[in-house]
């Protein structure tokens, strides 16, 4: 993991922010866990913020948004992909809350239709499985349909465990009933 330049991330317009946690914990302990100073913005109508972002080994990047008025902080990460965040973020499982789905729809739609030609992986979000043959020989799936960057993320992780499974990631493949 490494932190990033908040301000050139937030002002480029290149990555989209999708909006998909409220982090339920107060600015001096994420200090803490990020080990460098926040940048401080002005957030218009709601005061100063504390601002970090960081990208994880898989290239996901991860932005975080603590208003000096209180908490909870909102995370935003570079793709809709909140499981993948929330892998990444275990120590804080019990702080995090998923925005409803619903709630930022229509702007997750525009941004996906506005990034696709250069990010064509929001295209594809539920389009990755990852599979594990056990000992037994029995082929499982892990997990849900996702994207193939948390797909091969979720494969490393598991991986490193050092068990005796065996881990792939495939394409999503559509079956229809035949009636």
């Amino acid at each position: 993991m490494k932190t990033l330049d908040v301000l050139s991330l937030w002002e480029d317009r290149e990555i989209p922010w999708f909006h998909l946690f409220e982090l339920n914990i107060d600015r001096q302990s994420a200090a803490q866990w990020f080990g460098t100073p926040a940048h401080v913005a002005w957030v218009d109508g709601l005061g100063d913020a504390d601002f970090w972002a960081i990208e994880f080994d898989c290239g996901l990047k991860v932005g975080f948004e603590f208003l000096h008025c209180g908490y909870p902080a909102s995370v935003s990460a570079n793709v809709p992909v909140p499981q993948h965040v929330q892998r990444h973020l275990r120590h804080w499982q019990k702080e995090l809350q998923e925005y409803p789905p619903e709630m930022f729809e229509l702007d997750r739609a525009f941004m996906i239709e506005r990034y696709a030609a250069r990010i064509p992986e929001l295209k594809e979000l539920h389009s990755y499985q990852l599979w594990r043959q056990g000992d037994d020989g029995n082929q499982v799936m892990v997990g849900g349909p996702t994207s193939k960057q948390d797909a091969l993320c979720w494969q490393a992780e598991l991986e490193s465990h050092k068990h005796k499974q065996i881990y792939w990631v495939s394409p999503v493949v559509e079956t229809t009933l035949e009636s």
